[in-house]
């Protein structure tokens, strides 16, 4: 939590996952295809083709 807070006081966002969400690969897949695009949205994140 001491991390979290050093973080945060230097303007860094957090963005933290329990284990629960994390441990069964199928609802983490789901999770993350929900939040990394919305989080790539909301920080003008694109990907790039070559």
């Amino acid at each position: 939590m001491a991390a979290d807070r050093d973080l945060k006081l230097r303007e860094y966002e957090v963005f933290r996952f329990g284990h629960d969400e994390l441990k069964d690969a199928t609802a983490a897949r789901v999770l993350l295809e929900q939040f990394l695009p919305a989080l790539f949205q909301r920080f003008n994140v694109s990907l790039g083709t070559t």
